[in-house]
């Protein structure tokens, strides 16, 4: 059975790093816009000359465009966000405005990158592989057995131990000998 899902209405303030992000729902056309941002992305890096790069590579460069072209498309706005006015961090930071140049200064960080990617878009992949699993008939289900809903473990943390004969006493059987049939007498019907 296909299960229609409401799509995320609104954006949702989400906290990363400290700060609060204004994250726009991932919608069809920005993760089309964000697939040819990757490959236009992977494009430019191979015509740079050099060494063909392997294609796990190639598969994490895509991935990492990918990202960052969602993350920026997505971010709206952002809560106590700064740059610092000194190089050692030790003075009071300057609010840093939300535009796509301080987008893009701020995820070329390495951590802020990761953590970034982990509060937006690995979310929505997770959700996009559940819905899309082998098997999968319908989306995740909030309060079913699905990964989603079975975040902790319900089952046994060991197996019982093996019970033995002495332990637990005989079952009452009935008696297994034959009863004697009646004899039929010869001559009489």
């Amino acid at each position: 059975m296909l299960v229609a899902q409401k799509a995320q209405a609104e954006p949702l303030w989400t906290p990363v790093m400290g700060a609060s992000v204004l994250f726009a729902p991932i919608t069809r056309p920005m993760l089309r816009r964000a697939r040819r941002a990757a490959l236009e992305a992977l494009g430019t890096d191979g015509a740079e000359g050099g060494e063909t790069a392997s294609v796990t590579e190639q598969m994490e460069e895509l991935g990492d465009a990918l990202s960052f072209a969602l993350i920026v498309a997505g971010v709206l706005d952002w809560r106590d966000v700064c740059v610092m006015a000194d190089d050692d961090d030790t003075g009071t930071g300057v609010p840093l405005e939300c535009t796509d140049e301080n987008k893009a200064m701020l995820l070329a960080d390495p951590l802020t990158f990761e953590a970034f990617d982990a509060a937006y878009v690995i979310p929505f992949v997770q959700r996009e592989r559940e819905r899309a699993a082998p098997g999968k008939e319908s989306s995740p289900s909030q309060d079913g057995i699905s990964t989603q809903a079975t975040g902790e473990r319900i089952i046994a943390g060991s197996p019982a131990p093996l019970a033995t004969a002495t332990d637990a006493p005989n079952a009452p059987t009935s008696s297994t000998k034959r009863r004697p049939k009646p004899k039929k007498t010869s001559g009489t019907s």
